[in-house]
């Protein structure tokens, strides 16, 4: 039977399989191992030169300049720092400053955009938003991850996100306009000790900057939160 070439969709589901195989629990692997036997039988996914890989940024143009700014987003106050890289995303991939305004109802980033813009990205904002902290959240669950993991997670999955790299010294975007926690007093440890385990056996921007790259391209979310999932576990591919 003559192979049909692989879609986009399909090679992305290729992936999630392999990582599955690799990554997963020995159920998870047995399974995701016959799904992608079956798969690679019936398509085709030699590379070809024209594939058009799709691109969560790909039919967006730059929005109409306003010097009034108007609300795209409202946020709850444990997730400013993850709804700053939406506003970064308006910055660095279309050319639209932004502000943060608190009041007694919750903290909101407006848009210096046209009212007509602002609408139209509202969704957008608010999608890319929900995936982010759902990212957020499935990596926050893995076992011995810190809250000081955080902040480097939510960095590579910016950098992954716009797909860039930003050169050393430079101030990576990400970071809450909440107020600064008063530090905490660490207790020196005991005689003999032995030294805190590793958050997760992969780096936490690391395991961010390939989420960023996986919601660029569109990856489902549950697919994304998977990856994260089998990221954090620290278990190595078979």
């Amino acid at each position: 039977m003559k192979k049909t070439s692989a879609t986009a969709g399909l090679r992305r589901r290729r992936d999630h399989l392999a990582e599955m195989a690799a990554r997963g629990t020995e159920h998870e692997k047995v399974v995701a191992k016959e799904k992608l036997k079956r798969l690679e039988a019936r398509h085709d996914f030699a590379p070809p030169a024209d594939l058009e890989v799709d691109d969560i940024f790909a039919g967006w143009a730059r929005p109409a300049h306003s010097r009034v700014a108007h609300p795209i987003l409202k946020v709850k106050k444990e997730w400013l720092d993850a709804a700053n890289l939406i506003k970064w995303v308006f910055q660095d991939k279309f050319q639209a400053s932004s502000t943060w305004k608190n009041s007694p109802s919750g903290t909101e980033l407006r848009l210096n955009a046209s009212e007509a813009d602002v609408r139209k990205f509202k969704p957008f904002a608010k999608g890319l938003l929900g995936t982010i902290v759902a990212a957020c959240e499935e990596f926050s669950r893995g076992g011995n991850i810190r809250e000081l993991d955080r902040a480097p997670f939510l960095t590579g999955l910016y950098d992954g996100l716009i797909d860039e790299r930003y050169p050393a010294g430079t101030r990576m975007p990400g970071f809450s306009p909440a107020a600064k926690k008063k530090p905490v007093r660490v207790k020196k440890p005991k005689k003999n000790q032995p030294p805190a385990t590793s958050a997760a056996a992969i780096h936490p921007y690391d395991i961010g900057r390939d989420a960023g790259q996986k919601l660029r391209l569109n990856i489902p979310r549950d697919a994304l939160c998977e990856s994260i999932r089998l990221a954090v576990t620290g278990q190595e591919p078979a």
